[in-house]
């Protein structure tokens, strides 16, 4: 009797396909969420840059430009204040000389002493009008240069004041973590090895930086020489000697490029060529920082000779090129006399990013090819007079004139041109001893020309006060000592000359100049970036610096604020407009005083009386003065002693905020340029990866299904009789049955699709399972890095009020950061993809949850899939065998 076809529903393996797929969708699901976290990520490195570029922008076009114009701005004050302590001189002694004029002229036989008084003292008023008019446009120079320096200083108060100083600075701070957090992320994907597709390009640029004595080859001396200038502390000690011992391997001088190579990667220095390049680079952004802002002819010189220092060992072909246009005559011989005055200066400079000095370097190639050019700047440098119109410390002349011909005279052609045109430079034209007979000819200059200064002022003081009116005023109105002290006056006056600007020529080179050595960082750091997939050392804080700037500034706010507090300002005003307004009465009382009594001793002496002689002091009544002088005598005294330091202050403040914004940028802009697209690349391959996942192991488990129904009868697949084997039941006997079935393939291949079969359900969990072990390594590893980050204490980077806060103070700091938003910073973060840690903390978390839920669920199901395939597969093969028996 033959049996009918029966044909089973495969429901078991039919829902365990449907919960495979199921949960291979959340695995999908999850990693596509990855995939958009990582394009988002590229989104918030994108704003974050753009932050940076915007604060950079608004420090060099609004807190740079501003502390320039207060430099400019006191400087003009300081001027203002001299003129009007001339001026005041000039008063006294005009109206001494009148009054003395007047009393000499009385005759007590004609006149009362009351009608000589009368005629004395409409004289004296009328030529006191005449001066004090002549001071009351002074006095306005001074209210016009110090009202606007006052005004922004006071402005400075709130804006670098105790309110906002911390939200800036934690501001900063934030922007450090974001920049150190994404350069995290990015170099976690690069190669265990890390070593970049540049590497070549990098030992190339970093090898001269090792070569710091320019010999063509690495000696321990240069190893040591770098790690102090490029602070690698892995060189300490004796480990450069036990490193040069290791790589030098032919034994023949000293680590040549090829063992450079080998050396770069020993495991003791990590990172050893991006920490250097990196810091090299760093220097010269500083300094194109500086160059770029800086306007005055002795700012310039310093920044050019910074320049020349970094550059010296690095690039010869750049070196010579600025000689050159040192010494051909396209800039004023005044500004390459200050480089060569600074040149000199700074061998004493320990923070030098140099070991062998550019100086003589410089100095030696201008002698070898313009020789006489060279002797006119040192001619030009010799002079006292130079250097007390440029401001420099003159104890510092006979040292430089020495260091400077010490240097010329090392080249022949130097020495000759000395001996023809620079004969003036020595006390004694001695070839065995040039340096010290330049240095006692420079010395006895100095003395001469600050003899011939002090005796000047003395002279000029004698003739102001030479009489006995004069005198008498000095002492009543300005206790006793000139209005213009020469000996006061020095300090301010040098801190003022400095501010000398710059030639339009000498600007124009040096924008140039600026303008290469950016390039030139910017192209270094990006090559940093590609080897290390970091933008900046981790070391590397630009909150400090923003910190040392709020320093500083605060440091001339508190010198200041006695006078351009809002308090002193106006104190400062009134005492200058009752100057104005009371000072020629003061005068003229004190005139009155003094002719009562001059005119009461001749008279007395004309009446034949005998006690006459009576000091002034006596013969004066107690003035009852308004005291208007004590403006000159007291608050000006007092503002230009500050005045110096303020300034000092300034400068100092003004160079870190250069240095500051052009690292910023650098970094910044590397930062916005690199790492957006390789965030975004990373998001499309990772997407890419986890949809080709999807697809195989979709088709995979779908293919399980078509393979259940065929076991079942279905697509031509062998039919349950109703007789045969009973199906394994029980968890024992399915997992028996799974492994006779998945081993059949060894024991007798009489079956190619049992053994095909049996091979790819067997290969199926393997791959499954490792691949999901893999996922979840990774993605916690992920997850672990970005809470080490720090997020859950950053909460600008995950709280949308806390960054808009954020963006407010800084916008309050700097009015121009951030252009485009005209008052309001609402929606910044959020348009900006800002809030990275938010992005981390909810969006990463998630997908890692459906994703290793769903791999927990897809290797579970996927694995008793597998095992209800088994089963089907051996009732299929028995019921093959049974149809063939009874065929047979």
């Amino acid at each position: 009797m033959t049996h009918a076809p029966q044909r089973e529903k495969p429901w078991c393996i039919s829902f365990l396909v449907i919960g495979a797929l199921s949960a291979h969708i959340m695995v999908f699901v999850g990693n596509l969420r990855t995939a958009g976290v990582l394009h988002a990520l590229g989104a918030s490195t994108k704003g974050w840059s753009q932050v940076g570029l915007s604060l950079s922008a608004a420090m060099d076009n609004e807190l740079s430009p501003a502390l320039a114009n207060i430099s400019s701005l006191l400087s003009e004050t300081i001027d203002a204040v001299t003129e009007l302590e001339k001026s005041t001189d000039v008063l006294l002694s005009a109206t001494g000389s009148a009054t003395d004029a007047g009393i000499s002229s009385y005759d007590p036989s004609s006149k009362s002493p009351r009608q000589q008084k009368d005629e004395i003292m409409k004289e004296l008023r009328n030529l006191t009008d005449e001066l004090m008019s002549e001071m009351s446009p002074l006095v306005d120079r001074f209210i016009y240069a110090m009202t606007p320096a006052a005004k922004q200083m006071q402005g400075w108060t709130v804006s670098f004041g105790a309110k906002v100083r911390p939200s800036v600075e934690n501001f900063m701070a934030t922007l450090d973590t974001a920049q150190k957090m994404f350069d995290q992320i990015m170099s976690s994907f690069r190669t265990s090895g890390g070593a970049g597709q540049n590497e070549d390009e990098m030992i190339y640029n970093t090898y001269t930086l090792f070569d710091t004595d320019n010999s063509g080859s690495l000696y321990p001396e240069d190893l040591q020489s770098a790690a102090q200038l490029f602070g690698i502390s892995a060189l300490a000690g004796n480990k450069a000697q036990e490193l040069f011992a290791t790589y030098n391997t032919d034994k023949k001088g000293g680590i040549s490029a090829s063992e450079y190579k080998k050396f770069v990667h020993d495991p003791s220095i990590p990172g050893v060529m991006t920490l250097v390049l990196r810091t090299y680079s760093k220097a010269l952004s500083e300094i194109a920082g500086r160059l770029a802002s800086a306007t005055t002819r002795t700012d310039t010189a310093v920044a050019v000779v910074d320049y020349i220092q970094v550059i010296s060992s690095k690039n010869q072909t750049r070196l010579g090129w600025i000689t050159e246009t040192l010494s051909n005559g396209t800039l004023p011989i005044q500004f390459t006399a200050a480089v060569l005055k600074e040149l000199a200066i700074s061998v004493d400079d320990p923070n030098l990013l140099a070991v062998v000095d550019a100086g003589p370097i410089v100095v030696k190639a201008i002698a070898g090819v313009r020789p006489d050019f060279l002797v006119k700047a040192l001619t030009l440098l010799a002079e006292p007079s130079f250097w007390e119109s440029e401001g420099y410390q003159m104890e510092d002349q006979p040292l430089v004139m020495a260091r400077l011909v010490n240097w010329t005279s090392a080249v022949p052609s130097g020495v000759a041109a000395l001996r023809q045109g620079g004969k003036g430079l020595f006390k004694e034209f001695d070839n065995d001893d040039l340096v010290t007979s330049a240095y006692e000819a420079s010395k006895e200059l100095q003395l001469s020309a600050g003899a011939r200064e002090l005796a000047d002022a003395v002279n000029q003081e004698l003739d102001l006060y030479a009489t006995s009116a004069a005198q008498f005023f000095r002492q009543e109105l300005l206790g006793g000592v000139p209005a213009s002290s020469a000996a006061e006056d020095a300090a301010a006056t040098a801190s003022r000359k400095r501010g000398s600007p710059a030639a339009p020529a000498t600007r124009l080179w040096v924008q140039w100049v600026a303008s290469n050595a950016s390039l030139t960082a910017k192209q270094h750091l990006q090559e940093c970036f590609d080897y290390s997939g970091e933008s900046s050392g981790k070391l590397e804080s630009i909150a400090k610096r923003i910190t040392a700037v709020f320093t500083k500034v605060e440091s001339f706010l508190e010198l200041t604020d006695a006078f351009l507090s809002p308090e002193g300002t106006e104190r400062l005003l009134n005492r200058s407009l009752a100057f104005v307004r009371e000072g020629g009465e003061d005068l003229l009382e004190v005139c009155e005083d003094f002719v009562d009594a001059q005119l009461a001793d001749i008279n007395c002496r004309f009446q034949g009386g005998l006690d006459c002689n009576m000091t002034q002091q006596e013969k004066s009544m107690a003035l009852d003065l308004s005291g208007a002088f004590d403006f000159l005598t007291t608050s000006l005294k007092d503002l230009k002693g500050v005045m110096p330091t303020v300034l000092t202050n300034l400068d100092y403040a003004k160079r870190e905020v250069n240095a500051v914004s052009s690292v910023m940028n650098s970094m910044m802009m590397v930062l916005g340029l690199k790492a957006p697209p390789f965030m975004y690349q990373l998001s499309e391959i990772y997407r890419g990866f986890w949809i080709a996942y999807f697809v195989v192991f979709g088709l995979l488990t779908l293919g399980v299904l078509g393979y259940g129904f065929w076991a079942c009868g279905y697509f031509g697949g062998p039919s349950v009789h109703g007789h045969g084997e009973e199906p394994a039941t029980g968890i024992r006997a399915r997992l028996s049955t799974c492994f006779m079935s998945c081993t059949n393939c060894m024991r007798s291949c009489h079956d190619s699709h049992i053994t095909f079969w049996s091979v790819m359900l067997l290969a199926e969990i393997v791959v499954l399972l490792l691949f999901l072990i893999c996922v979840v390594i990774c993605l916690l590893g992920g997850v672990q890095a970005f809470l080490s980050a720090g997020c859950s204490q950053v909460y600008i980077l995950g709280d949308n009020r806390a960054c808009t806060s954020s963006l407010q103070v800084v916008k309050t700091f700097l009015s121009s950061f951030w252009s485009d938003a005209a008052d309001s910073m609402d929606g910044i973060c959020m348009e900006e993809s800002l809030l990275t840690c938010s992005l981390i903390t909810n969006s990463v978390i998630d997908s890692v949850e459906v994703s290793v839920i769903g791999g927990v669920l897809a290797s579970s199901l996927s694995f008793w899939m597998v095992i209800e395939s088994a089963v089907m597969h051996e009732r299929a093969r028995l019921t093959r065998l049974d149809l063939e028996d009874k065929e047979g």
